[in-house]
């Protein structure tokens, strides 16, 4: 098979790992150095990437950030920089609606009334508290609009709808009030993560609690601001009774009679309205702010989703051709210890390209310590191990191809090389666009738990037996030529 390898470093690694054959066809005692130079290469990357990560704190999961106007303005030209850049790299994607969604955002920082969406699970009292809010609005220089969104947490044919609608609208509003009538449940905890992730204020509404005595209500309110430390202030978790539950009380007559009625005391919601008084008075901005960025960040998500689809369109040839360079080299060379030298170097290559294809511009540096950390995760992981079992297993269902032990080098090398290619390509995908150059330092961590999902989401038979056969097809005509 002719392979034309015009990219210097590709020649220099594959050359070298060629030269170290021949020198271990001609002295038996230098069979060890395939296995040092490998370990070498791999203990340089990984060195190289530790050093540059030393100084570097590992990176926390995204938390709520103050918006400001400075902070919309640079977001928005972030997003137009990201369109801009889809307009060249994909001529014939219809940008029109992205950019009516962006001028429809910018717009919203005009907006006069505030939206304030109702939500919770079933029979917590959000029909009653539109009620009430509605009859008697708080005060507010601003004219408010309240929403009641379906109830979330439901079972049935259209729970999947009405729980996306929620959320849609909860998302959409200005401020949130979330109802539970008592502890808080691991779904409800995890919607209010969500919801504060996405930069929305939420107020926490222990509702009907009138329904417990004075102890257990304060246990449960204390309960509430220690599950939601850090999610939601102290000040925004709030006690309600909407609907109270009419009493018994008994009244006895002069004559000595026992007189029994029913009494519903009043309706509770004074701290839910100071402090949406409050909020209307000194956060009315901020909240709108917060409510067009999400606009904002929606539509760079469209943007940078179909910037990186036409991106992943190139990027996938090219990985194909390297993984099959790779493939042919370990398959025309007898030395196992080797086959690692001469991904590491087509894999080198592959970052700088792939680079060039996410408008990041890499150093032979960093390209060689990606390509190393990425081998040594590999090994860490035994993800060699496995690819060549499968791999062989596989070769074994075919009497033509059994007696072939150099595809199973080949086939894992390609294998291998492919996998390596797309873990570089959801890296990459998921780096901001407007990074500044030079490209920063690699984060180890998320690159290696990204190769491991990657391998895992291409560890299916189907697509295994496709690689094998394809490897085949390419890698056995050379076995003439060898």
């Amino acid at each position: 098979m002719t392979v034309r390898l015009q990219r210097p470093l590709l020649i220099g690694g594959i050359g070298l790992t060629l030269g170290l054959w021949g020198l271990d066809s001609v002295a038996h005692s230098l069979s060890g150095v395939g296995d040092l130079v490998t370990v070498g290469t791999l203990a340089a990357g990984g060195g190289y990437w530790w050093y540059s990560q030393r100084d570097r704190q590992p990176q926390g999961a995204a938390g709520k950030v103050e918006i400001d106007r400075v902070t919309l303005d640079r977001v928005l030209s972030q997003v137009e920089v990201v369109i801009t850049q889809l307009a060249i790299e994909c001529p014939s994607f219809e940008r029109e609606g992205l950019q009516q969604q962006l001028t429809q955002a910018q717009s919203n920082l005009t907006r006069t009334d505030r939206q304030i969406a109702i939500t919770g699970g079933q029979k917590v009292g959000k029909s009653s508290l539109m009620q009430l809010l509605t009859t008697a609005p708080v005060p507010s220089a601003t004219a408010l609009r309240y929403i009641e969104t379906p109830a979330l947490f439901t079972s049935g044919a259209n729970s999947d709808v009405a729980t996306a609608t929620a959320e849609r609208v909860a998302l959409n509003a200005d401020l949130v009030i979330f109802l539970t009538n008592g502890d808080l449940t691991a779904t409800e905890y995890k919607y209010l993560a969500t919801l504060h992730q996405a930069q929305q204020r939420v107020l926490l509404v222990f509702n009907q609690a009138d329904r417990y005595l004075p102890e257990e209500r304060s246990l449960i309110l204390h309960k509430l601001q220690s599950i939601v430390a850090g999610t939601i202030a102290p000040t925004d978790i709030l006690t309600a009774s909407t609907a109270p539950t009419p009493l018994k009380v008994r009244q006895i007559q002069v004559d000595g009679t026992i007189l029994e009625t029913l009494e519903t005391p009043p309706v509770e919601i004074d701290s839910l309205n100071h402090q949406l008084t409050q909020i209307l008075a000194n956060d009315s901005e901020k909240l709108v702010w917060a409510n067009t960025y999400r606009q904002i960040a929606t539509v760079q998500t469209a943007a940078k989703t179909a910037l990186n689809s036409a991106r992943r369109d190139r990027a996938l040839p090219l990985i194909d051709q390297n993984q099959w360079i790779v493939g042919a080299a370990a398959f025309a060379n007898p030395v196992p210890a080797l086959d690692l030298l001469a991904t590491a170097a087509v894999n080198a290559q592959m970052v700088v390209d792939l680079g060039a294809i996410y408008q990041q511009k890499f150093s032979l540096a960093h390209a060689q310590a990606a390509a190393g950390a990425m081998g040594s995760v590999m090994l860490k992981l035994g993800l060699v191990e496995v690819c060549t079992q499968t791999v062989s297993g596989l070769l074994k269902t075919n009497a033509a191809t059994f007696v072939a032990g150099g595809l199973v080098q080949g086939l894992s090398a390609a294998y291998l090389t492919r996998i390596a290619g797309l873990t570089l390509v959801e890296y990459l995908a998921a780096q901001d666009l407007v990074a500044p150059e030079p490209a920063r330092a690699w984060n180890l961590d998320r690159l290696g738990s990204t190769l491991q999902q990657v391998f895992q989401a291409n560890q299916r038979a189907a697509y295994l037996q496709t690689i094998v056969k394809q490897g085949i097809e390419r890698l056995r005509p050379a076995e003439a030529t060898i």
